[in-house]
């Protein structure tokens, strides 16, 4: 109890000295306790971006490792949305209905991972001719069928293209 008074007097006699610790502690806990301001949420509405589906099967995943980061590079250079569905491997008849629900997305550009899509797409292709599609080949006589460019880079090129003609063909 001895001890408590000595160091109350002590501060009693030392106040201007006492007052400017106080105040460079509370100053220090205010610093160290307050963070950055917060940053307001920027909303954007990304519901008009062009849309780039990749459709693959369960076989492509070559092909998909080689196609999907292409197009996600294609997302930081263009307001683009990317999808990316994978079906179970089977018939053209059976991958079909994938490639349809795609079109329902309002997809603006169709890729087909691989070979067993080739098929499936020359023929959507034809009842579909405003509908830009790549496929792992061009079908003879198509004009909405390219090819996939085989170098990354130029396939995100040709996604960027894609969707800076799609925004003039709209406005």
């Amino acid at each position: 109890m001895t001890s408590l008074r000595r160091i109350s007097s002590l501060l009693r006699r030392n106040w201007k000295i006492t007052t400017q610790i106080g105040v460079v502690i509370v100053g220090a806990i205010v610093l160290l306790t307050s963070g950055p301001a917060p940053q307001a949420i920027a909303y954007a509405n990304v519901s008009r971006n062009y849309r780039v589906c990749l459709l693959s099967t369960t076989n492509d995943t070559a092909d998909t490792n080689r196609i999907w980061p292409a197009i996600q590079a294609a997302t930081t250079r263009a307001p683009i949305n990317a999808e990316h569905v994978t079906a179970p491997t089977g018939t053209p008849d059976q991958l079909t209905p994938y490639l349809n629900s795609l079109l329902s997305l309002h997809c603006g550009l169709i890729i087909g991972a691989g070979p067993d899509l080739a098929g499936p797409i020359a023929t959507l292709a034809k009842t579909h001719p405003n509908q830009h599609f790549l496929a792992a080949e061009r079908p003879p006589g198509s004009v909405n069928v390219n090819a996939i460019p085989r170098q990354a880079n130029d396939l995100t090129i040709a996604i960027v293209t894609a969707s800076h003609t799609a925004k003039r063909d709209h406005s």
